[in-house]
């Protein structure tokens, strides 16, 4: 078996995931990547309380869309039963924001 390296997400990295998951429409998303935007991700305080107010349904939704759309942007591909899936339209979002 051919060794494969862990992935273990930074702190700056699980900010970013944070506000995708809370930023689930394509113009919030577009949002976070702007430094000079309230919402930009490097500004995530990971130590404040998040208080969930979401149906669970709705929770998954826009956690997969958050991690897949994270991956993407890192340049990881999803591949099941020699089937490569396209992350970027997986993710829900239309649009890559650059």
């Amino acid at each position: 078996m051919a060794f494969r390296p862990k992935f273990i997400p930074s702190e700056e990295d699980m900010r970013e995931i944070f506000a995708l998951f809370s930023s689930p429409t394509d113009e919030e998303r577009q949002s976070i990547y702007e430094p000079s935007n309230s919402h930009y991700f490097s500004l995530e305080d990971l130590g404040e309380d998040y208080n969930l107010t979401q149906e669970r349904r709705e929770f998954a939704d826009d956690a997969w869309r958050a991690v897949t759309y994270f991956l993407y942007r890192r340049g990881f591909t999803l591949t099941k039963n020699e089937i490569e899936y396209d992350l970027l339209s997986s993710s829900g979002y239309s649009s890559d924001p650059g």
